[in-house]
C-alpha cells in the first residue's frame, strides 16, 4: 500500500472521533486527494469550506509536523501515477461506510460534486480562443486522426462519429487487433492527430502521438496534466479534470469538451458542413436507420 493509501486508511480510522470541523476537512481530503496535491493550503481550505488552520489541526491530529508534511504523500501519489484501482476501490468502500452517511446518499452526492467540479475546472482552463484555433486547424487538415484507447476510447469514438457526420477525412486509430500502426501508416505533415489519454497513460496512445510529431503532423492532446507524455511537443493541449470518488476516473468533463470541439468545428465549417450534414441525414433515412413510430402501429398485435 502506498503512503497516500496508508494515510487515507488512517484518516478513515480516526474519522468518527474527529470534531465536526475536522470531519468536514477530512471528508474533503478523502474526496479530492488530487486537490490536496496540486493546490495551496488556502485554496484547499476554500474548496473544503473550512479555515486554513483546520487543515493544520487535521495534519497534527494525524501526527504530522504540519500541513506540508501531511500534503507530501498526496504529491508523491501523483508523481507515481496514483493509487491502483484496487486501492481506489477500497477507499470508495471505506468512504461509503463512514458514520456520517446515514442516508446512504453520500456516494451519489460525491459523484455529483466531483462531476460539477470537473466540468468547472476543465472549462475554466479552456478558452474560446483555444477551441476556435483548434476548429480552424481541423478545418484545414488534410486528414484528421483520433486516437484514444482503453478508458478513453468512448471519447475518441464520439469525436470520430460526430466528425464523420460532416467530414470525410477522419480516421479512428483504435488499435483493434493491434492495428494502430496500420491506422497511422499514412499520417504526414498537414494532418492533425487528436490524442486522448489520462493517467495511467496507455502506451499505444503515447506512441501514436510521438509518431505523429515525428512525421510533422500537428498533435492535439486531450489529457489530465501539463506534464503528461501526450502534452510533450503537442501543438495544443487541453487539460481535463477527471477526479471521481469511484475507482475509475471520470470521463464526464472529457465528453463535454469533445462536444464543445464538435460544436466549434461545425460553426467553423459554415455552409459546406451544413450541406454535408444534410447528405448524411438523407443517407441515414434511406437506410431506415432510426425507429419510426409508424412501425409500432403497423406491427400492433404481432410479435417482435
Amino acid at each position: 500500500m502506498g503512503e497516500a493509501s496508508a494515510l487515507t486508511a488512517k484518516l478513515q480510522e480516526v474519522f468518527p472521533a474527529l470534531s465536526p470541523q475536522l470531519r468536514l476537512a477530512a471528508r474533503y481530503v478523502l474526496d479530492a486527494p488530487d486537490d490536496i496535491a496540486l493546490n495551496s493550503m488556502r485554496t484547499v481550505a476554500s474548496h473544503a469550506g473550512v479555515h486554513p488552520s483546520t487543515l493544520v489541526r487535521l495534519a497534527r491530529e494525524l501526527e504530522f509536523s504540519g500541513y506540508a508534511e501531511f500534503r507530501e504523500p498526496f504529491r508523491q501519489r501523483l508523481r507515481t501515477h496514483g493509487d491502483r484501482y484496487a486501492d481506489r476501490a477500497r477507499n470508495l468502500q471505506a468512504q461509503s461506510n463512514l458514520p456520517d452517511d446515514a442516508d446512504g446518499g453520500g456516494l451519489l452526492r460525491e459523484v455529483l460534486q466531483s462531476g460539477n467540479l470537473n466540468l468547472e475546472n476543465t472549462f475554466a482552463a479552456t478558452s474560446p480562443a483555444q477551441l476556435s484555433e483548434l476548429a480552424r486547424l481541423l478545418e484545414k487538415a488534410r486528414r484528421i486522426y483520433v486516437v484514444g484507447m482503453r478508458k478513453c476510447y468512448p471519447v475518441a469514438y464520439y469525436l470520430h462519429y460526430a466528425f464523420r457526420m460532416f467530414q470525410d477525412n477522419v480516421v479512428l486509430a483504435n488499435g483493434v487487433a493491434a492495428t494502430v500502426a496500420d491506422d497511422l501508416r499514412d499520417i504526414q505533415k498537414g494532418d492533425v492527430l487528436i490524442a486522448i489519454g489520462f493517467d495511467s497513460y496507455t502506451r499505444g496512445t503515447v506512441r501514436a502521438a510521438r509518431h505523429g510529431i515525428s512525421v510533422g503532423a500537428d498533435v492535439v492532446a486531450i489529457t489530465d496534466s501539463s506534464i503528461s507524455p501526450l502534452a510533450r511537443d503537442a501543438r495544443q493541449v487541453f487539460l481535463v479534470a477527471n477526479d471521481s470518488p469511484s475507482f475509475f476516473r471520470s470521463l464526464a468533463a472529457a465528453m463535454a469538451l469533445a462536444e464543445a470541439i464538435v460544436a466549434y468545428l461545425v460553426a467553423e465549417g459554415g455552409e459546406p458542413a451544413a450541406k454535408q450534414l444534410t447528405r448524411t441525414e438523407n443517407l441515414l433515412e434511406s437506410f431506415g436507420t432510426y425507429w419510426d413510430d409508424d412501425e409500432t402501429t403497423s406491427r400492433s398485435g404481432g410479435a417482435f
